[in-house]
Protein backbone atom coordinates (compact mmCIF):
# COMPACT_ATOMS: atom_id res chain seq x y z
CA UNK A 1 0.00 0.00 0.00
CA UNK A 2 0.95 3.16 -0.82
CA UNK A 3 1.94 5.61 2.29
CA UNK A 4 0.66 8.62 2.77
CA UNK A 5 2.44 12.00 2.42
CA UNK A 6 3.06 13.77 5.99
CA UNK A 7 2.42 17.63 5.46
CA UNK A 8 6.55 17.84 5.68
CA UNK A 9 6.47 15.66 2.73
CA UNK A 10 4.26 18.31 1.01
CA UNK A 11 6.06 21.08 1.96
CA UNK A 12 9.70 19.64 0.85
CA UNK A 13 7.71 18.49 -2.42
CA UNK A 14 6.36 21.93 -3.14
CA UNK A 15 9.68 23.73 -2.04
CA UNK A 16 11.61 21.53 -4.70
CA UNK A 17 9.04 21.61 -7.47
CA UNK A 18 9.42 25.53 -7.08
CA UNK A 19 12.88 25.39 -7.67
CA UNK A 20 13.39 23.53 -10.15
CA UNK A 21 10.28 24.80 -12.02
CA UNK A 22 12.40 28.40 -11.70
CA UNK A 23 15.05 26.84 -12.97
CA UNK A 24 13.45 25.69 -15.99
CA UNK A 25 11.76 28.79 -16.70
CA UNK A 26 15.20 30.74 -16.72
CA UNK A 27 16.34 27.80 -19.25
CA UNK A 28 13.03 28.73 -21.58
CA UNK A 29 13.56 32.42 -21.13
CA UNK A 30 17.35 32.19 -22.08
CA UNK A 31 16.50 29.52 -25.19
CA UNK A 32 13.78 32.32 -25.99
CA UNK A 33 16.35 35.15 -25.80
CA UNK A 34 18.71 33.22 -28.06
CA UNK A 35 16.26 32.62 -30.73
CA UNK A 36 15.50 36.63 -30.62
CA UNK A 37 19.29 37.57 -30.60
CA UNK A 38 19.90 35.29 -33.83
CA UNK A 39 16.88 37.07 -35.37
CA UNK A 40 17.99 40.78 -35.13
CA UNK A 41 21.02 40.08 -36.31
CA UNK A 42 23.95 39.22 -33.52
CA UNK A 43 27.11 37.27 -34.74
CA UNK A 44 26.34 34.04 -35.01
CA UNK A 45 29.61 33.00 -33.09
CA UNK A 46 27.70 34.27 -30.11
CA UNK A 47 24.27 33.07 -30.82
CA UNK A 48 25.85 29.29 -31.23
CA UNK A 49 27.92 29.42 -27.74
CA UNK A 50 25.11 30.81 -26.16
CA UNK A 51 22.57 27.76 -26.13
CA UNK A 52 25.66 24.98 -24.62
CA UNK A 53 26.32 27.90 -21.64
CA UNK A 54 22.64 28.61 -21.34
CA UNK A 55 22.51 24.46 -20.28
CA UNK A 56 25.11 24.20 -18.11
CA UNK A 57 24.22 26.88 -15.96
CA UNK A 58 20.62 26.04 -15.79
CA UNK A 59 22.47 22.50 -14.70
CA UNK A 60 24.53 23.78 -12.59
CA UNK A 61 21.60 26.29 -10.98
CA UNK A 62 19.03 23.13 -10.06
CA UNK A 63 22.15 21.39 -8.51
CA UNK A 64 22.81 24.54 -6.09
CA UNK A 65 19.28 25.35 -5.60
CA UNK A 66 18.40 21.41 -4.12
CA UNK A 67 21.62 21.44 -1.63
CA UNK A 68 20.82 19.44 1.46
CA UNK A 69 22.44 18.39 4.83
CA UNK A 70 19.60 15.70 4.81
CA UNK A 71 20.98 11.86 4.07
CA UNK A 72 17.72 10.73 2.69
CA UNK A 73 17.41 13.87 0.72
CA UNK A 74 21.91 13.60 -0.58
CA UNK A 75 21.44 9.77 -1.12
CA UNK A 76 17.38 9.63 -2.61
CA UNK A 77 16.60 13.03 -3.01
CA UNK A 78 14.11 12.44 -0.33
CA UNK A 79 12.30 9.60 -1.68
CA UNK A 80 9.66 12.45 -3.34
CA UNK A 81 10.18 12.37 -6.57
CA UNK A 82 6.99 11.39 -8.75
CA UNK A 83 7.43 8.78 -11.32
CA UNK A 84 7.26 10.67 -14.39
CA UNK A 85 10.24 12.75 -13.44
CA UNK A 86 12.07 9.80 -11.77
CA UNK A 87 11.32 7.93 -15.47
CA UNK A 88 12.41 10.88 -17.58
CA UNK A 89 15.87 10.84 -15.22
CA UNK A 90 16.11 7.52 -15.89
CA UNK A 91 15.65 7.99 -19.82
CA UNK A 92 18.22 11.27 -19.63
CA UNK A 93 20.82 8.46 -18.07
CA UNK A 94 20.10 5.80 -20.77
CA UNK A 95 20.50 8.33 -23.80
CA UNK A 96 23.88 9.65 -22.44
CA UNK A 97 24.48 5.55 -21.88
CA UNK A 98 23.34 5.18 -25.78
CA UNK A 99 24.67 7.91 -27.45
CA UNK A 100 28.07 6.89 -28.00
CA UNK A 101 26.94 3.75 -29.64
CA UNK A 102 24.92 5.45 -32.03
CA UNK A 103 25.90 3.66 -35.68
CA UNK A 104 27.90 4.57 -37.16
CA UNK A 105 30.87 3.66 -35.29
CA UNK A 106 34.44 2.61 -36.20
CA UNK A 107 35.18 -1.53 -36.13
CA UNK A 108 33.13 -4.50 -36.51
CA UNK A 109 30.56 -3.76 -33.80
CA UNK A 110 27.62 -5.89 -34.10
CA UNK A 111 25.07 -3.08 -33.28
CA UNK A 112 21.92 -5.33 -33.80
CA UNK A 113 22.99 -7.11 -30.93
CA UNK A 114 24.34 -4.16 -28.99
CA UNK A 115 20.87 -2.08 -29.20
CA UNK A 116 19.11 -5.12 -28.47
CA UNK A 117 21.32 -6.24 -25.69
CA UNK A 118 20.69 -1.85 -24.43
CA UNK A 119 16.63 -2.29 -24.92
CA UNK A 120 16.11 -5.47 -22.95
CA UNK A 121 18.60 -4.52 -20.02
CA UNK A 122 16.78 -1.37 -20.04
CA UNK A 123 13.21 -3.20 -19.95
CA UNK A 124 14.96 -5.27 -17.10
CA UNK A 125 16.07 -2.41 -15.20
CA UNK A 126 13.15 -0.21 -15.08
CA UNK A 127 10.39 -2.86 -14.18
CA UNK A 128 12.42 -5.19 -12.60
CA UNK A 129 15.30 -4.04 -11.23
CA UNK A 130 14.42 -1.09 -10.04
CA UNK A 131 11.74 -1.57 -8.31
CA UNK A 132 13.23 -4.41 -6.18
CA UNK A 133 15.91 -1.98 -5.14
CA UNK A 134 13.76 0.84 -4.24
CA UNK A 135 11.66 -2.26 -2.27
CA UNK A 136 14.11 -2.74 -0.15
CA UNK A 137 14.58 0.98 0.87
CA UNK A 138 18.63 0.33 0.18
CA UNK A 139 20.31 3.62 -1.07
CA UNK A 140 23.06 1.56 -3.99
CA UNK A 141 23.19 -1.51 -4.80
CA UNK A 142 26.22 -2.18 -2.37
CA UNK A 143 23.70 -1.22 0.15
CA UNK A 144 20.92 -3.97 -0.80
CA UNK A 145 23.92 -6.86 -1.82
CA UNK A 146 25.17 -5.98 2.03
CA UNK A 147 21.35 -6.28 3.67
CA UNK A 148 21.20 -9.65 2.16
CA UNK A 149 25.24 -10.99 2.26
CA UNK A 150 26.19 -8.97 5.52
CA UNK A 151 29.83 -10.56 5.75
CA UNK A 152 32.95 -8.45 5.22
CA UNK A 153 34.43 -9.62 2.39
CA UNK A 154 31.35 -9.85 0.18
CA UNK A 155 30.54 -5.74 1.86
CA UNK A 156 34.15 -5.02 0.47
CA UNK A 157 33.94 -7.07 -3.02
CA UNK A 158 30.84 -5.33 -3.80
CA UNK A 159 31.97 -2.10 -3.05
CA UNK A 160 35.47 -2.22 -5.40
CA UNK A 161 33.45 -3.70 -8.51
CA UNK A 162 30.52 -1.46 -8.25
CA UNK A 163 32.67 1.39 -7.75
CA UNK A 164 35.16 0.59 -10.45
CA UNK A 165 32.02 0.02 -13.01
CA UNK A 166 30.56 3.23 -12.20
CA UNK A 167 33.58 5.52 -12.27
CA UNK A 168 34.05 3.66 -15.82
CA UNK A 169 30.70 5.00 -16.54
CA UNK A 170 31.01 8.43 -15.39
CA UNK A 171 34.68 8.90 -17.36
CA UNK A 172 32.70 8.19 -20.50
CA UNK A 173 30.18 10.31 -19.94
CA UNK A 174 32.75 13.00 -18.75
CA UNK A 175 34.67 12.34 -22.04
CA UNK A 176 31.77 12.54 -24.35
CA UNK A 177 30.82 15.96 -22.50
CA UNK A 178 34.43 17.53 -23.54
CA UNK A 179 33.86 16.20 -27.06
CA UNK A 180 30.12 17.64 -27.57
CA UNK A 181 31.00 20.68 -25.50
CA UNK A 182 34.35 21.33 -27.51
CA UNK A 183 32.63 21.17 -31.21
CA UNK A 184 29.36 22.97 -29.81
CA UNK A 185 31.93 25.88 -28.56
CA UNK A 186 34.67 25.72 -31.02
CA UNK A 187 36.85 25.19 -27.91
CA UNK A 188 39.72 23.37 -26.95
CA UNK A 189 39.83 20.50 -25.10
CA UNK A 190 41.47 21.95 -22.05
CA UNK A 191 39.06 24.36 -21.53
CA UNK A 192 36.13 22.73 -22.13
CA UNK A 193 37.05 19.82 -19.45
CA UNK A 194 37.73 22.71 -16.79
CA UNK A 195 34.11 23.57 -17.64
CA UNK A 196 32.76 20.50 -17.63
CA UNK A 197 34.32 19.70 -14.25
CA UNK A 198 32.78 22.75 -12.57
CA UNK A 199 29.35 21.85 -13.62
CA UNK A 200 29.28 18.63 -12.44
CA UNK A 201 30.58 19.64 -9.02
CA UNK A 202 28.08 22.15 -8.66
CA UNK A 203 25.34 19.48 -9.93
CA UNK A 204 26.90 16.24 -7.85
CA UNK A 205 28.04 17.77 -4.43
CA UNK A 206 25.37 20.21 -3.17
CA UNK A 207 22.44 18.14 -3.53
CA UNK A 208 23.59 14.53 -4.45
CA UNK A 209 20.80 12.47 -5.49
CA UNK A 210 18.28 15.25 -5.18
CA UNK A 211 20.71 17.67 -7.96
CA UNK A 212 20.88 14.60 -10.08
CA UNK A 213 17.45 13.22 -10.44
CA UNK A 214 16.08 17.42 -11.02
CA UNK A 215 18.63 18.38 -13.34
CA UNK A 216 18.52 14.86 -15.23
CA UNK A 217 14.80 15.47 -16.22
CA UNK A 218 15.69 18.70 -17.43
CA UNK A 219 18.02 17.32 -19.45
CA UNK A 220 15.49 15.16 -20.65
CA UNK A 221 13.35 17.91 -21.85
CA UNK A 222 15.81 19.76 -23.60
CA UNK A 223 17.01 16.85 -25.27
CA UNK A 224 13.50 15.69 -26.60
CA UNK A 225 12.85 19.56 -27.41
CA UNK A 226 16.10 20.18 -29.25
CA UNK A 227 15.95 17.11 -31.62
CA UNK A 228 12.71 17.95 -32.29
CA UNK A 229 13.02 21.25 -33.35
CA UNK A 230 14.36 20.60 -36.75
CA UNK A 231 12.35 17.77 -37.40
CA UNK A 232 9.30 20.21 -37.14
CA UNK A 233 10.76 22.68 -38.95
CA UNK A 234 11.50 20.35 -41.75
CA UNK A 235 7.85 19.43 -41.59
CA UNK A 236 6.82 22.95 -41.63
CA UNK A 237 9.27 23.61 -44.36
CA UNK A 238 6.88 20.94 -46.69
CA UNK A 239 9.34 18.23 -46.87
CA UNK A 240 8.81 14.49 -45.39
CA UNK A 241 10.56 13.30 -43.10
CA UNK A 242 12.38 10.16 -43.91
CA UNK A 243 10.07 7.41 -41.77
CA UNK A 244 8.81 4.23 -42.56
CA UNK A 245 5.28 4.81 -41.60
CA UNK A 246 4.10 8.12 -41.64
CA UNK A 247 6.88 9.93 -43.50
CA UNK A 248 9.10 9.20 -47.12
CA UNK A 249 9.84 5.13 -46.90
CA UNK A 250 11.77 5.55 -49.57
CA UNK A 251 14.73 8.04 -48.14
CA UNK A 252 14.18 6.11 -44.97
CA UNK A 253 15.08 2.69 -46.49
CA UNK A 254 17.97 4.58 -48.68
CA UNK A 255 19.61 6.31 -45.30
CA UNK A 256 19.20 2.58 -43.29
CA UNK A 257 21.01 1.33 -46.77
CA UNK A 258 23.77 3.97 -46.09
CA UNK A 259 24.62 3.78 -42.27
CA UNK A 260 24.78 -0.09 -43.05
CA UNK A 261 27.76 0.75 -45.75
CA UNK A 262 29.21 2.95 -42.93
CA UNK A 263 28.79 0.09 -40.47
CA UNK A 264 30.80 -3.34 -41.26
CA UNK A 265 29.39 -5.75 -39.40
CA UNK A 266 30.69 -9.50 -39.12
CA UNK A 267 28.19 -10.76 -36.35
CA UNK A 268 28.45 -14.93 -36.40
CA UNK A 269 26.68 -16.95 -34.08
CA UNK A 270 28.54 -16.37 -30.58
CA UNK A 271 28.14 -12.32 -31.42
CA UNK A 272 24.49 -12.78 -32.15
CA UNK A 273 23.40 -14.44 -28.92
CA UNK A 274 26.35 -13.54 -26.31
CA UNK A 275 26.54 -9.92 -26.82
CA UNK A 276 22.90 -8.81 -26.15
CA UNK A 277 22.81 -11.25 -23.29
CA UNK A 278 25.91 -10.42 -22.12
CA UNK A 279 24.50 -6.67 -22.20
CA UNK A 280 21.41 -6.60 -21.04
CA UNK A 281 22.18 -8.35 -17.90
CA UNK A 282 25.18 -6.09 -17.10
CA UNK A 283 23.22 -3.31 -18.35
CA UNK A 284 20.06 -3.99 -15.27
CA UNK A 285 22.59 -4.40 -12.85
CA UNK A 286 24.51 -1.28 -13.75
CA UNK A 287 24.18 1.38 -10.68
CA UNK A 288 24.57 4.97 -12.23
CA UNK A 289 21.33 3.69 -14.25
CA UNK A 290 19.38 2.16 -10.98
CA UNK A 291 20.06 4.97 -9.46
CA UNK A 292 16.68 6.88 -10.46
CA UNK A 293 14.54 4.20 -9.12
CA UNK A 294 15.53 4.99 -5.27
CA UNK A 295 13.90 8.18 -5.58
CA UNK A 296 10.35 7.15 -5.85
CA UNK A 297 7.88 7.19 -2.97
CA UNK A 298 7.58 3.35 -2.65
CA UNK A 299 8.59 0.48 -5.41
CA UNK A 300 5.23 0.95 -7.01
CA UNK A 301 5.83 4.49 -7.59
CA UNK A 302 9.07 3.37 -9.09
CA UNK A 303 7.64 0.42 -10.95
CA UNK A 304 5.42 3.44 -12.52
CA UNK A 305 8.69 5.59 -13.27
CA UNK A 306 10.18 2.44 -15.17
CA UNK A 307 6.74 2.23 -17.25
CA UNK A 308 7.25 5.94 -18.49
CA UNK A 309 10.87 5.56 -19.06
CA UNK A 310 9.98 2.29 -21.55
CA UNK A 311 7.42 5.00 -23.02
CA UNK A 312 9.90 8.26 -23.44
CA UNK A 313 12.59 5.61 -24.48
CA UNK A 314 10.66 4.48 -27.40
CA UNK A 315 9.89 7.81 -28.89
CA UNK A 316 13.56 9.04 -27.95
CA UNK A 317 14.50 6.05 -30.18
CA UNK A 318 12.26 7.60 -32.98
CA UNK A 319 13.35 10.96 -32.73
CA UNK A 320 17.09 9.95 -32.98
CA UNK A 321 16.18 7.58 -35.61
CA UNK A 322 14.44 10.19 -38.17
CA UNK A 323 17.24 12.76 -37.16
CA UNK A 324 20.30 10.31 -38.37
CA UNK A 325 17.99 9.23 -41.55
CA UNK A 326 17.71 12.69 -42.48
CA UNK A 327 21.17 14.00 -42.13
CA UNK A 328 22.33 11.10 -43.89
CA UNK A 329 20.07 11.60 -47.10
CA UNK A 330 21.05 15.25 -46.85
CA UNK A 331 25.44 14.62 -46.39
CA UNK A 332 25.03 12.70 -49.62
CA UNK A 333 23.67 15.65 -51.21
CA UNK A 334 26.22 17.68 -49.93
CA UNK A 335 29.28 15.91 -50.10
CA UNK A 336 28.93 13.39 -53.09
CA UNK A 337 30.36 14.59 -56.06
CA UNK A 338 32.11 17.92 -54.38
CA UNK A 339 35.11 18.53 -54.74
CA UNK A 340 37.60 18.87 -52.55
CA UNK A 341 38.06 22.78 -52.16
CA UNK A 342 33.93 22.98 -52.44
CA UNK A 343 33.01 21.77 -49.10
CA UNK A 344 31.44 23.91 -46.47
CA UNK A 345 33.29 25.19 -43.10
CA UNK A 346 31.33 22.92 -41.30
CA UNK A 347 32.32 19.89 -42.85
CA UNK A 348 36.12 20.53 -42.08
CA UNK A 349 35.37 21.23 -38.28
CA UNK A 350 33.51 18.46 -37.87
CA UNK A 351 36.49 16.38 -39.52
CA UNK A 352 38.93 18.10 -37.41
CA UNK A 353 37.01 17.41 -34.35
CA UNK A 354 37.51 14.09 -35.13
CA UNK A 355 33.42 13.25 -35.88
CA UNK A 356 33.82 13.01 -39.86
CA UNK A 357 36.17 10.92 -41.60
CA UNK A 358 36.57 11.74 -44.89
CA UNK A 359 39.45 9.78 -47.45
CA UNK A 360 40.57 7.71 -44.45
CA UNK A 361 41.47 10.47 -42.31
CA UNK A 362 40.08 13.32 -39.93
CA UNK A 363 41.29 16.68 -42.16
CA UNK A 364 40.79 20.13 -40.65
CA UNK A 365 41.48 21.86 -44.15
CA UNK A 366 41.61 21.43 -47.42
CA UNK A 367 45.11 21.26 -47.58
CA UNK A 368 44.66 18.33 -45.36
CA UNK A 369 41.95 16.68 -47.51
CA UNK A 370 43.71 16.59 -50.99
CA UNK A 371 46.68 15.22 -48.93
CA UNK A 372 44.67 12.48 -47.37
CA UNK A 373 42.55 11.71 -50.35
CA UNK A 374 45.60 11.64 -53.01
CA UNK A 375 46.90 8.74 -50.77
CA UNK A 376 43.75 7.00 -51.14
CA UNK A 377 44.44 3.92 -53.66
CA UNK A 378 41.98 4.76 -57.21
CA UNK A 379 41.25 8.10 -55.81
CA UNK A 380 41.43 10.02 -59.13
CA UNK A 381 40.72 13.93 -59.89
CA UNK A 382 39.25 16.53 -56.92
CA UNK A 383 35.50 15.17 -56.81
CA UNK A 384 34.52 13.02 -53.62
CA UNK A 385 32.71 9.93 -53.89
CA UNK A 386 30.50 8.23 -51.22
CA UNK A 387 32.94 5.87 -50.67
CA UNK A 388 35.05 8.13 -49.13
CA UNK A 389 33.61 9.23 -46.23
CA UNK A 390 32.16 8.44 -43.19
CA UNK A 391 30.69 10.49 -40.52
CA UNK A 392 30.26 9.28 -36.23
CA UNK A 393 26.65 8.75 -35.21
CA UNK A 394 26.98 11.57 -32.68
CA UNK A 395 27.75 13.87 -35.62
CA UNK A 396 24.65 13.21 -37.46
CA UNK A 397 22.70 14.90 -34.65
CA UNK A 398 25.01 17.71 -33.99
CA UNK A 399 25.64 18.80 -37.30
CA UNK A 400 21.91 17.85 -38.84
CA UNK A 401 20.71 21.95 -38.04
CA UNK A 402 24.02 23.08 -40.43
CA UNK A 403 23.56 20.37 -43.07
CA UNK A 404 19.63 21.86 -43.51
CA UNK A 405 21.05 25.47 -43.57
CA UNK A 406 19.59 26.40 -40.33
CA UNK A 407 19.95 28.72 -37.55
CA UNK A 408 23.38 28.78 -35.34
CA UNK A 409 20.44 28.94 -32.52
CA UNK A 410 19.12 24.96 -33.41
CA UNK A 411 23.25 23.79 -33.46
CA UNK A 412 23.69 25.59 -29.85
CA UNK A 413 20.37 24.22 -28.71
CA UNK A 414 21.23 20.56 -30.36
CA UNK A 415 24.74 20.40 -29.06
CA UNK A 416 23.22 22.19 -25.20
CA UNK A 417 21.19 18.70 -25.70
CA UNK A 418 24.27 16.42 -26.03
CA UNK A 419 26.54 17.77 -23.48
CA UNK A 420 23.19 17.92 -21.21
CA UNK A 421 22.59 13.67 -21.49
CA UNK A 422 26.13 13.03 -21.15
CA UNK A 423 26.88 15.17 -18.45
CA UNK A 424 24.12 13.69 -16.14
CA UNK A 425 25.86 10.03 -17.36
CA UNK A 426 29.15 11.57 -15.80
CA UNK A 427 27.20 12.63 -12.64
CA UNK A 428 25.14 9.54 -11.55
CA UNK A 429 28.33 7.93 -11.97
CA UNK A 430 30.28 9.98 -9.94
CA UNK A 431 27.64 10.01 -7.46
CA UNK A 432 27.16 5.92 -7.54
CA UNK A 433 31.07 5.92 -7.06
CA UNK A 434 30.79 8.74 -4.37
CA UNK A 435 27.79 6.59 -2.42
CA UNK A 436 29.68 3.24 -3.08
CA UNK A 437 33.22 4.82 -1.19
CA UNK A 438 31.60 7.35 0.86
CA UNK A 439 29.05 5.83 2.13
CA UNK A 440 28.46 1.65 1.81
CA UNK A 441 32.61 1.69 2.08
CA UNK A 442 33.14 4.44 5.03
CA UNK A 443 29.66 4.61 6.83
CA UNK A 444 28.78 1.02 6.37
CA UNK A 445 32.15 -0.72 6.77
CA UNK A 446 34.08 1.60 8.84
CA UNK A 447 32.22 4.06 10.97
CA UNK A 448 28.63 2.95 11.28
CA UNK A 449 28.15 5.66 14.11
CA UNK A 450 29.19 8.39 11.99
CA UNK A 451 26.92 11.92 12.27
CA UNK A 452 25.25 12.77 9.34
CA UNK A 453 27.27 15.56 8.38
CA UNK A 454 30.52 13.62 8.78
CA UNK A 455 28.85 11.05 6.67
CA UNK A 456 27.87 13.49 3.49
CA UNK A 457 31.05 15.25 3.66
CA UNK A 458 33.10 12.32 3.24
CA UNK A 459 31.19 11.37 0.20
CA UNK A 460 31.01 14.77 -0.83
CA UNK A 461 35.32 14.65 -0.43
CA UNK A 462 35.66 11.67 -2.66
CA UNK A 463 33.00 12.87 -5.25
CA UNK A 464 35.19 16.10 -5.67
CA UNK A 465 38.45 14.32 -5.79
CA UNK A 466 37.42 11.88 -8.09
CA UNK A 467 35.88 15.07 -10.39
CA UNK A 468 39.33 16.64 -9.97
CA UNK A 469 41.36 13.39 -10.84
CA UNK A 470 39.45 12.47 -13.95
CA UNK A 471 39.34 16.22 -15.39
CA UNK A 472 43.04 16.01 -14.74
CA UNK A 473 43.40 12.72 -16.96
CA UNK A 474 40.83 13.74 -19.73
CA UNK A 475 42.49 17.13 -20.35
CA UNK A 476 45.96 15.46 -21.13
CA UNK A 477 44.36 12.68 -23.26
CA UNK A 478 41.17 11.70 -24.89
CA UNK A 479 39.52 7.93 -24.39
CA UNK A 480 37.33 6.03 -26.01
CA UNK A 481 33.66 6.22 -24.31
CA UNK A 482 32.29 3.12 -25.97
CA UNK A 483 35.01 0.66 -24.36
CA UNK A 484 34.40 2.51 -20.96
CA UNK A 485 30.90 2.18 -20.97
CA UNK A 486 31.49 -1.78 -22.22
CA UNK A 487 33.43 -3.01 -20.13
CA UNK A 488 31.75 -1.57 -17.24
CA UNK A 489 28.50 -3.64 -18.52
CA UNK A 490 29.88 -6.34 -19.14
CA UNK A 491 31.97 -5.85 -15.48
CA UNK A 492 28.19 -5.66 -14.04
CA UNK A 493 27.44 -8.71 -15.60
CA UNK A 494 30.60 -10.87 -14.56
CA UNK A 495 30.27 -10.07 -10.98
CA UNK A 496 26.91 -7.93 -9.74
CA UNK A 497 24.75 -10.27 -11.85
CA UNK A 498 25.45 -13.86 -10.28
CA UNK A 499 25.20 -11.75 -7.14
CA UNK A 500 21.93 -10.30 -7.32
CA UNK A 501 20.53 -13.91 -8.69
CA UNK A 502 21.92 -15.65 -5.35
CA UNK A 503 20.53 -13.32 -3.39
CA UNK A 504 16.99 -14.93 -4.47
CA UNK A 505 18.60 -17.87 -3.63
CA UNK A 506 17.31 -18.67 -0.11
CA UNK A 507 19.88 -21.05 1.21
CA UNK A 508 22.71 -18.54 0.16
CA UNK A 509 24.55 -17.31 2.95
CA UNK A 510 27.51 -14.80 2.85
CA UNK A 511 30.36 -17.07 2.35
CA UNK A 512 28.50 -18.63 -0.53
CA UNK A 513 28.14 -15.42 -2.00
CA UNK A 514 32.24 -14.42 -2.09
CA UNK A 515 32.94 -17.39 -3.79
CA UNK A 516 30.53 -16.51 -6.45
CA UNK A 517 32.04 -13.67 -6.92
CA UNK A 518 35.60 -14.72 -6.47
CA UNK A 519 34.89 -17.52 -9.20
CA UNK A 520 32.95 -15.05 -11.45
CA UNK A 521 36.14 -12.69 -11.56
CA UNK A 522 38.62 -15.80 -11.83
CA UNK A 523 36.67 -17.24 -14.35
CA UNK A 524 36.30 -13.90 -16.68
CA UNK A 525 40.12 -13.53 -16.28
CA UNK A 526 40.65 -17.02 -17.51
CA UNK A 527 38.62 -16.79 -20.77
CA UNK A 528 39.75 -13.62 -21.65
CA UNK A 529 43.59 -14.66 -21.18
CA UNK A 530 42.78 -17.94 -23.12
CA UNK A 531 41.50 -16.07 -25.94
CA UNK A 532 45.07 -14.68 -26.20
CA UNK A 533 44.51 -11.94 -28.58
CA UNK A 534 43.24 -8.44 -27.50
CA UNK A 535 39.78 -9.33 -27.07
CA UNK A 536 37.03 -7.36 -28.87
CA UNK A 537 33.13 -7.12 -27.95
CA UNK A 538 31.96 -10.57 -28.63
CA UNK A 539 35.24 -12.15 -26.61
CA UNK A 540 34.48 -9.85 -23.45
CA UNK A 541 30.44 -10.72 -24.19
CA UNK A 542 31.32 -14.97 -23.91
CA UNK A 543 33.98 -14.45 -20.53
CA UNK A 544 31.04 -12.20 -19.28
CA UNK A 545 28.16 -14.90 -19.29
CA UNK A 546 30.80 -17.86 -18.52
CA UNK A 547 31.67 -15.61 -15.27
CA UNK A 548 28.00 -14.60 -14.45
CA UNK A 549 26.88 -18.52 -14.97
CA UNK A 550 29.65 -20.08 -13.08
CA UNK A 551 29.34 -17.95 -10.41
CA UNK A 552 25.91 -18.55 -9.89
CA UNK A 553 26.19 -22.09 -10.32
CA UNK A 554 29.28 -22.17 -7.49
CA UNK A 555 26.98 -20.28 -4.85
CA UNK A 556 24.41 -22.46 -5.68
CA UNK A 557 26.62 -25.48 -4.81
CA UNK A 558 28.67 -24.06 -2.44
CA UNK A 559 25.38 -23.36 -0.32
CA UNK A 560 24.58 -27.47 -0.06
CA UNK A 561 27.52 -27.92 2.02
CA UNK A 562 26.32 -25.67 4.67
CA UNK A 563 23.06 -26.86 7.38
CA UNK A 564 20.02 -25.52 6.16
CA UNK A 565 19.44 -22.83 9.08
CA UNK A 566 20.89 -19.91 7.39
CA UNK A 567 18.10 -20.25 5.09
CA UNK A 568 15.96 -19.45 7.43
CA UNK A 569 17.44 -15.47 6.88
CA UNK A 570 17.62 -16.11 3.22
CA UNK A 571 13.61 -17.24 3.05
CA UNK A 572 12.89 -13.83 5.39
CA UNK A 573 14.56 -12.14 3.02
CA UNK A 574 13.37 -13.20 -0.71
CA UNK A 575 9.33 -13.11 1.19
CA UNK A 576 10.44 -9.69 2.29
CA UNK A 577 11.42 -8.75 -1.21
CA UNK A 578 8.40 -10.58 -2.98
CA UNK A 579 5.90 -9.74 -0.69
CA UNK A 580 6.59 -7.49 2.10
CA UNK A 581 6.23 -4.01 1.78
CA UNK A 582 8.80 -0.71 0.42
CA UNK A 583 11.83 -0.46 3.04
CA UNK A 584 12.13 -4.14 4.12
CA UNK A 585 15.47 -3.33 5.62
CA UNK A 586 16.84 -1.70 8.68
CA UNK A 587 15.79 2.01 8.37
CA UNK A 588 18.89 4.43 7.89
CA UNK A 589 19.55 6.19 11.40
CA UNK A 590 19.37 9.64 9.23
CA UNK A 591 16.76 8.91 6.73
Amino acid sequence: MKKPLTDEDLHERAAIDGRVSFATAAFALGAGLVALLDRIGVPERIVGLLGPILALAGLSLIGLLLHSVRVSRFYAAGRAVPPPYAGLAMVALASGLVLPFLPPVPGEVPLRGVFTGFAIGFAATALLNGPLLRKTGAFSLPDLIAGRFPQFTVRLGTIAVVGAAALMVAIAGYEASIKALAYALGAERFGASMLVALVLILIVVPGGMSGIVWAATGSAGVFVAALCLPLAAIVWGGDALPMPFAGDAANWAKAMQRIAQWQPEGDGPAGAYAVPAAIALGVACLAPLLSPAITAADSGGARRAGLAALLWSVAIALVLLTTMAASTIVLDEYIAGEKLNGLPSYVYAASGAGLLRICGAFVASPEQLAAACKAVAGFSGDVLRTQDYSPQGIWLLLGMPELYGYSVAFSGLVGAAIVSVSLMLASAGFQAFGTAIGHDGFYRVRDSSALTSRRLAMTRIVMILAVIACGAFLKLRAVDARQLIGVAILFSTASIAPLLALSLWPRASGSDAAIALLVGLVTAGGVIAAGGAVPDIRMLSIAALVAAVSGFVAGVAVSFMHSGGLATEGSAFVHGLMHGETDMLNRDKGV
